[in-house]
This record gives C-alpha cells, sequence and structure tokens, in this order.
C-alpha cells in the first residue's frame, strides 16, 4: 500500500520542474536587446565596408543602396521574433522546457554573436576561411550552437536523474 501513494515521476513532472534551465538561456529582457544590437552591428559594419557581400542581401542592397540594410535589419528581428514565439512553443511541447522562446532565443543570440564577431575581426584579416565564398561561414556557426545544444540536453538528462 505504500508504494502506491509513492508515484514515480512522469513528464509533467519533469516539465514543472524545469526550474534548472533557466541557469542556461538568456531571459527575454537581456536577450532580444542583445539580439537588437548584432542585427544592428552587423548592418552598420556593412555599411562601413561599403558593399554587402552576402548573396541573399547583395542584390536588394544593389537595387536600393546600403541605406536599405537598416530597414533589412527590422525584418530579420519581425523573422526572428516570430521564429522564436513559433519554435519556442514546439520546444515547450516536445522537449518539455518550460522558458522554450528564451531557449530558442539564445540559440539565436549566439548564432548571431559568432557571425558577428566572425564577420568583424576574421574576416577582415583571413577572408572567409582562406576561400571566397560567403557560405564557409556555415561551419563555424554550427559549432558553438551545437556545442550550446549538447550541453543543454546533458543538462536535462542529469535533471532527469534526480528527478
Amino acid at each position: 500500500m505504500l508504494s502506491e501513494s509513492v508515484s514515480k515521476p512522469n513528464k509533467k513532472d519533469f516539465k514543472e520542474s524545469t526550474d534548472w534551465i533557466s541557469c542556461w538561456v538568456l531571459p527575454k529582457k537581456i536577450g532580444w536587446p542583445v539580439l537588437i544590437l548584432l542585427v544592428f552591428f552587423d548592418a552598420f559594419i556593412t555599411i562601413q565596408a561599403g558593399s554587402e557581400s552576402n548573396p541573399l542581401w547583395r542584390p536588394l542592397a544593389e537595387k536600393f543602396g546600403l541605406n536599405f540594410l537598416w530597414a533589412a535589419a527590422l525584418i530579420v528581428l519581425a523573422i526572428f521574433f516570430a521564429a522564436t514565439k513559433i519554435f519556442g512553443r514546439i520546444v515547450e511541447k516536445t522537449e518539455h522546457f518550460s522558458r522554450g522562446e528564451e531557449f530558442i532565443l539564445t540559440n539565436l543570440v549566439i548564432v548571431f554573436a559568432t557571425y558577428d564577431l566572425y564577420i568583424a575581426f576574421l574576416v577582415p584579416r583571413i577572408g572567409y576561411l582562406g576561400t571566397s565564398t560567403h557560405y564557409a561561414i556555415i561551419p563555424v556557426l554550427f559549432i558553438p550552437i551545437l556545442a550550446y545544444n549538447v550541453f543543454v540536453e546533458l543538462q536535462k538528462r542529469k535533471s532527469l536523474k534526480q528527478i
């Protein structure tokens, strides 16, 4: 009879006890201002350089001028906001994280910070990893984001063992 009163934790209990993730995500009040600064810093770097090297934005920058990048930054932020909302809910449901939006926001901040550091400091010195293509940055972006996600997954598993 005693064993019936003590129940095994389930996924619902885990979702309610996911305060552990609070330590590994940026709060919205910090994440959004940082992401906004990073996006506008990227536009500033490009305008200072005098040309757009990203093949996605180059045709628009050539057609409308480099000052178009300030408007493009707002478009990118709107896309990031929508992605954070949509994928944040998916993460909350599938991974049982209580702070899915902050988790997605943290991923975006890590990716964009890596991108800006690479563009601002490494490209002027070594080029696109020794190549002439902008797409060489893709592996550079995967390394920190993959490391962060593996780390969070390990913390999740450690928390599950403690329940």
